[in-house]
């Protein structure tokens, strides 16, 4: 058998977004109902069809699902973080198994939480945001690499195909003269963020002729790491996990963020004896509700922390905490022309938490442009715009983050017409 040697990373930046990429792939999850899944196949005539159904309780998974929840922006890793997915795959009434997403615009999308192939190279390349597939070549510090030979590859080098698909190269395998005779490709796609190795004929005809082509991130030796307990990888120290509470559970799971006005929380107890719930408001309020048959639902309008835990007969649960955000976002009108300037206000009770960055989509949301604000806008709470050239109804967002991930305002819609 050829001794093969494998491609070690050329800095600290590269090895840490290699750890990036492994935290998506390796993250280990059981459900304990069945979990909305979409299968993808594809047919002779190059289109494809999407498949809806479930992961089968019980059934280890690894790797984060795939899931276009672009409609309500709860991607793991940016907006949620693995503690929270893993906390909310405990409940069997959390989000994650009650709100399928199959039937909202757009395809391919059908947990409630998940990833897609953009969301997990731009996580791993430690982005300010995901970056969708048909920016990426366009991306300032983004350059083309020559596949002409296979030998010009380089770990953490992306591969895309702006029309269709993103990821990114974590291993590469050298005979004794320094040729390439195996890649490793990892990827988020249906189901699950995979790691998949191919041979140097096997990566040319998969990836070099369907349309794909290499890039080069400048800014791979900047990338930084931090580790995380519920995504352990191989290289970190030994963390220890915080226990997943298993008397009481938000339908969000623990430490994810609800928005005020339309994201109301429902707590659930999973374990018998208790007999309240007890609230702690952020400004120190305490609150108490009787437990019930059911899932406690309130609409809290207070922004900040929240805390509750359950009570019984001389006893206390752990407890559970979450956030209620409170930020808006309002255009200066509701109809533009083609290409009119769109003043875009936006306000975030939570003043700590730094608004950054708008998403502009389509009406089946499907991004259309996004960017990150400047000081400027940020410190005047205002930006400007040009609007979309073709009619029709589009939508926007703003996002902001604190320590549970990003969070973003309610949708702001509006419409493009030709003067009548």
């Amino acid at each position: 058998m050829k001794t093969l040697y494998h491609d070690k990373p050329s800095s600290v930046g590269a090895a840490n977004v290699l750890r990036r990429v492994r935290q998506m792939t390796e993250l280990k999850w059981t459900p304990v109902r069945p979990l909305p899944s979409c299968l993808s196949t594809r047919n002779l005539d190059g289109t494809r069809t999407n498949f809806y159904g479930y992961f089968p309780e019980w059934r280890p998974q690894q790797g984060v699902p795939y899931s276009s929840c672009r409609t309500v922006e709860k991607y793991v890793g940016w907006n949620v973080s693995a503690e929270t997915f893993l906390s909310a795959l405990s409940n069997p009434n959390s989000v994650v198994y009650t709100r399928e997403l199959k039937d909202q615009p757009g395809s391919k999308g059908n947990c409630f939480y998940g990833s897609v192939c953009s969301a997990q190279v731009s996580y791993a390349l430690d982005l300010p945001y995901r970056v969708v597939c048909k920016e990426w070549p366009f991306l300032p510090d983004m350059h083309p690499v020559d596949t002409d030979r296979l030998e010009n590859l380089k770990l953490c080098d992306v591969i895309v195909n702006p029309k269709a698909h993103i990821a990114m190269i974590t291993d590469i395998a050298r005979d004794e003269n320094g040729r390439v005779c195996e890649i490793e490709v990892s990827e988020e796609t249906l189901p699950l963020s995979i790691r998949t190795g191919f041979s140097a004929e096997e990566f040319r005809r998969y990836w070099l002729e369907r349309e794909y082509s290499v890039y080069r991130y400048d800014k791979v030796d900047e990338v930084g790491y931090t580790p995380d307990p519920f995504m352990p990888v191989e290289g970190d120290p030994e963390l220890p996990v915080p226990p997943i509470n298993r008397d009481l559970m938000p339908d969000y799971g623990n430490k994810a963020n609800y928005r005020i006005g339309d994201e109301p929380v429902e707590l659930s107890t999973l374990t018998e004896g208790w007999k309240e719930f007890e609230l702690t408001a952020p400004d120190g309020t305490v609150h108490r509700y009787p437990v019930g048959d059911g899932p406690l639902r309130l609409e809290p309008a207070q922004a900040g922390i929240w805390n509750a835990r359950l009570l019984g007969e001389g006893k206390e649960s752990a407890p559970v905490a979450w956030c209620m955000v409170d930020l808006k976002a309002e255009t200066d009108k509701n109809i533009y022309k083609p290409g009119e300037e769109i003043r875009l206000h936006f306000e975030n009770t939570a003043k700590e938490d730094r608004v950054f960055h708008y998403v502009l989509n389509t009406e089946s949301f499907y991004v259309l442009r996004n960017g990150d604000f400047t000081g400027r806008e940020i410190a005047d709470g205002c930006a400007s715009f040009p609007a979309p050239d073709e009619e029709g109804l589009y939508n926007l967002i703003v996002l902001a983050k604190n320590q549970y991930g990003i969070y973003t305002s309610r949708y702001v819609y509006f419409r493009v017409e030709q003067a009548g």
